[in-house]
């Protein structure tokens, strides 16, 4: 555009597509804008000033059942339990390192995960908010091929001490598993001298992982005063065993597999189905103490294999098969077990089982 020449606005403030425009000095060019008016505030009339506004209908946060050890063996039954029984506000906690664990939780109804190495953290934060309403705690190394102490005394001491501490903070039911082997092997002792008394902890635990739970009863009997709001519970669980895993594996392979010597190894065997009853039975007691949880009964393997070959297949002891027990299995391996539950019974009494 030369200097002479005069920049032309249509009436509506645009440039005239008729002049051509001068890039360079555009910006120099202050062009008109329309005006903008805005419409005043309304004003409003004393009836509209005394409405009432809204009341917040926000809904209470709904609380979670927390099951560690949710995809392992006891675990994924409770959580299928408490599925049957209408729950499914449960948040999972586990270790899914290893794959075959898909096959215990792919059909559960659950909330939430968490992975345990997270998991004392995101508690803190859900019992400072009141998110939670209750805890079943069944994680632990449990392997007895772990033999590493430091690594048994951190995950299932200090980690089930550190779930305690916080309940008995914040007020929260806690049923902790706990096991059998703080009992010691008490097979050689004469029938009047062996104890599965579940008031005491006067044993010798004959590996790291007994030694771990043992400890952590001891620890929890600190929360056991009367008249106190903490419900702080241990489960001694006996010997656990599938349903059907004998019927299963003749089935599957047409005979049942036996250690060498499961005649004279006698042990109190308890199905899983009723553990998990034992489990919410003593949640819903609220009557914090350590209690065993088995039949009262002892049973050999043999015993057992042969019923069932018996009853259910019409053969004999012949698809008995025996293989020698790896020597890591035979250290510490109880012989014999059975549950003293004189102080169990009161929890079945008080109990209601309803989750």
């Amino acid at each position: 555009m030369k200097d002479d020449e005069e920049i032309r606005y249509t009436p509506g403030g645009m440039r005239d597509e008729g002049v051509e425009p001068d890039l360079e000095n555009a910006g120099e060019v202050d062009a008109p804008v329309a005006a903008e008016f805005e419409d005043p505030p309304r004003v409003l009339t004393k009836e509209e000033k005394d409405i009432p506004l809204p009341k917040s209908e926000d809904k209470p946060i709904q609380k979670l059942t927390i099951v560690t050890g949710g995809a392992g063996f006891i675990g994924s039954h409770l959580i299928k339990e408490l599925n049957n029984r209408g729950r499914e506000d449960i948040l999972l906690v586990d270790d899914l390192t290893d794959p075959n664990k898909i096959h215990n939780i792919n059909s559960l109804k659950f909330q939430d995960y968490v992975d345990k190495s997270k998991f004392i953290e995101v508690f803190s934060f859900l019992l400072e908010n009141k998110m939670v309403e209750r805890i079943y705690h069944l994680g632990a190394e449990s392997s007895r091929l772990c033999t590493d102490g430091k690594y048994l005394m951190e995950n299932n001491y200090q980690y089930t001490c550190n779930i305690m501490d916080l309940c008995h903070l914040h007020k929260i039911p806690l049923v902790y598993a706990s096991s059998a082997t703080v009992y010691g092997d008490q097979h050689t002792c004469l029938p009047i001298q062996r104890s599965f008394n579940d008031k005491s902890d006067d044993y010798k635990p004959e590996s790291y992982y007994a030694l771990s739970k043992l400890l952590v009863d001891k620890y929890s009997r600190k929360f056991h005063i009367p008249n106190q709001k903490d419900v702080i519970i241990g489960l001694r669980y006996f010997n656990v065993i599938p349903l059907r895993w004998m019927t299963e594996q003749f089935e599957n392979y047409g005979y049942i597999e036996l250690f060498e010597g499961s005649k004279e190894f006698k042990r109190d065997f308890i199905h899983v189905e009723e553990v998990v009853k034992w489990t919410i039975k003593a949640m819903e007691s609220r009557q914090s103490g350590i209690y065993n949880v088995g039949t009262d009964k002892e049973r050999s393997y043999y015993d057992m294999a042969a019923n069932i070959l018996e009853e259910e297949f019409s053969s004999d002891e012949s698809n008995i098969k025996y293989i020698p027990m790896p020597e890591n299995i035979a250290q510490g391996y109880q012989k014999y077990t059975r549950a003293d539950m004189t102080n169990s019974w009161s929890i079945d009494r008080k109990g209601n089982p309803g989750a």
